[in-house]
């Protein structure tokens, strides 16, 4: 036993520290401070929103990118370049039959910046710019009332909704399963949540 005010080792059947005279059995022991334990809940953001708003606010999202693809591939002259894939892997077309140069580079120039604008460009500018906006959510979770928030609830940055932006490919590729979490994590969060630290909640 130890003496609460001195410290010192003790006689346990005594009654007064041996050391400082001190009562040790009317001496209360000062309590230890002990750190707050790990796994804490996290403050309350707001109210997480569900599998089923995420997904028409998807498929509204989906729509509208779509529509904002065909005007890029009528303005900038890609539909040659989405052409070009499917006659060359599909058809076996030649190299010099697909593009007025001939040169392999040519033509898979033509295809990366289709392919890479439809598919990149456009859905990450989309996505990180709505949802890095003052209304946090694009129009597909404006429609549902849902918008994008850090951890904390506050606006995300851009840098932010990007990377979840991308790592929603990384949710694609393993069989749609870190899409899935959605609908089984105690946050609402999927994969690509987490891995960018935001959260999807009801909007106020």
């Amino acid at each position: 036993m130890f003496c609460p005010k001195c410290g010192k080792e003790t006689d346990a059947l005594g009654k007064f520290c041996q050391w400082c005279g001190a009562d040790i059995v009317a001496t209360p022991p000062t309590p230890i401070d002990t750190p707050e334990e790990e796994g804490e809940e996290s403050p309350d953001v707001g109210v997480y929103a569900g599998l089923g708003r995420r997904i028409i606010a998807f498929i509204v999202d989906i729509i509208l990118i779509l529509l904002l693809d065909a005007v890029a591939v009528a303005v900038l002259g890609l539909f040659r370049g989405l052409q070009n894939l499917y006659f060359f892997a599909i058809e076996h077309a030649s190299v010099e039959s697909l593009t007025t140069e001939g040169s392999t580079a040519a033509l898979f120039g033509s295809i990366v910046a289709a392919y890479g604008i439809v598919i990149i460009v456009i859905p990450w500018l989309y996505y990180a710019g709505f949802e890095s906006s003052r209304s946090q959510a694009t129009p597909g979770k404006l429609l549902m009332r849902i918008v994008v928030t850090d951890l904390e609830g506050n606006k995300p940055s851009f840098a932010r909704v990007t990377l979840r932006h991308f790592a929603k490919f990384i949710s694609t590729l393993i069989i749609f399963l870190g899409f899935l979490m959605i609908g089984l994590t105690k946050n609402r969060q999927g994969l690509h949540d987490r891995i960018a630290g935001c959260l999807v909640l009801l909007q106020e």
